[in-house]
């Protein structure tokens, strides 16, 4: 067995360089930008109101001006505002030419064309947004591997970024091996529910990459073949179950008969301790056991952060932090653990340590903790490594 460290290396060690791709800026979601992003025009474009009110130009002695236009967001008025004079203004619109403040409207008092404000507050500029105060033209927005997240989004469209480069999604394959598993809603005796193949779906979907599932049986020419196929339609290839050593556990070898090179077979963790990673004719394969706890796990440590390298991404693992732990704690072994934990006010607290079976504590989680193998003993307040889950949040302070 090899460490978690070492499996991690070499996992990242063999992530295939892909080419960007230009697309659509809407059709971005969940990717990460292939090249820095330059602003190709300044936010905002031009000085604004920021509010309903009157525009006007700032003068401290003024006690009242004349409405001599009104300018709605979208117009653009060429002539100027001369003094004592000002203009009604809505929200977004571009300031007239000679003014440089805007009352908001509740602080006025009209009577036909002549205002006065009561805004004791006022002062010059106020109530107006500066043209580039947010970006300048040729400033980088977004750099390199970054996340297009909904917000980074919508900051290149409101700069004027129509298409950007961004390395294709991978085509995945989840393979769910065995014999005991039904898809629907009937169980027979000595049957189970499938899980692991709606799990990881659902997982890649969060990413926004798409799973193709299939069943196979617990039976050599079928595995290979079933492995043989992924790799010629797929770029990566999720297999779960048959990963141990046991009589029923064939992905090793139908992984060698089907042209592939095993890299590492057998991790020193907990759980997930049969995982193995192989390349079937330049694909990459990874061998998840079958326990779903196991097959979570192994997911997120390993198999996301090889996805969103993939994909250029600049930090491709969870977020990390290190939290005191909330309680005393020894452990029995030489593996390292991962366990089911919260954060509560600064600390983690450690869920119930479940079989590698159950995922009852993992609903409930919002991180990962790492417990190294070279520590058994830790005292409150001793610093962990939590790896925060993507639908996680933290809750520190709350």
């Amino acid at each position: 067995m090899i460490s978690v460290e070492e499996a991690l290396s070499i996992v990242l060690a063999r992530v295939p360089a892909l080419q960007p791709d230009e697309v659509r800026l809407k059709d971005a979601a969940g990717a990460f930008v292939a090249t820095d992003v330059p602003a190709p025009h300044d936010h905002p474009l031009f000085d604004m109101s920021a509010v309903d009110g009157y525009a006007f130009h700032f003068d401290p002695s003024a006690t009242r001006w004349r409405v001599i236009d009104h300018a709605p967001a979208g117009s653009a008025r060429t002539e100027g505002c001369p003094a004592g004079c000002c203009v009604r203004i809505f929200t977004g619109a571009m300031l007239p030419p000679g003014t440089d403040t805007v009352v908001m409207q509740e602080f006025i008092t009209r009577d036909g064309e002549l205002v006065v404000h009561s805004d004791t507050k006022l002062m010059q500029g106020s109530n107006v947004r500066r043209r580039a105060e947010q970006v300048r033209k040729g400033e980088v927005i977004l750099r390199q591997g970054e996340l297009l997240s909904p917000s980074a989004i919508g900051l290149l469209a409101s700069v004027g970024v129509r298409v950007i480069p961004i390395k294709p999604a991978p085509k995945v394959a989840v393979l769910v091996t065995g014999d005991e598993f039904v898809e629907g809603d009937r169980v027979e005796p000595g049957k189970i529910f499938s899980s692991n193949d709606v799990m990881l779906e659902v997982a890649l979907k969060a990413e926004c990459l798409h799973a193709e599932c299939a069943h196979v049986p617990d039976e050599m020419r079928a595995l290979e073949s079933a492995i043989e196929q992924a790799a010629t339609v797929h770029d990566v290839i999720i297999s779960t179950g048959g990963a141990s050593v046991g009589d029923h556990d064939l992905v090793h070898d139908a992984v060698l008969r089907a042209g592939g090179t095993v890299h590492f077979h057998g991790v020193a963790q907990k759980p997930g301790k049969p995982m193995l990673f192989a390349t079937v004719h330049g694909r990459p394969f990874f061998g998840l056991p079958g326990n779903p706890r196991a097959v979570l796990v192994l997911f997120y440590l390993y198999v996301l952060p090889f996805l969103r390298a993939m994909r250029g991404a600049r930090r491709p693992g969870l977020r990390r932090e290190s939290l005191p732990i909330a309680a005393d704690l020894s452990l029995r072994g030489d593996r390292a653990e991962f366990r089911a934990g919260r954060v509560r006010g600064g600390t983690v607290e450690l869920l119930n340590d479940e079989g590698s079976h159950m995922l009852r504590s993992m609903a409930e989680a919002e991180v990962i903790v790492h417990l190294p193998a070279a520590k058994r003993i830790w005292r409150t307040g001793d610093p962990v490594e939590v790896h925060y889950l993507p639908h996680a949040f933290n809750e520190q302070g709350s």
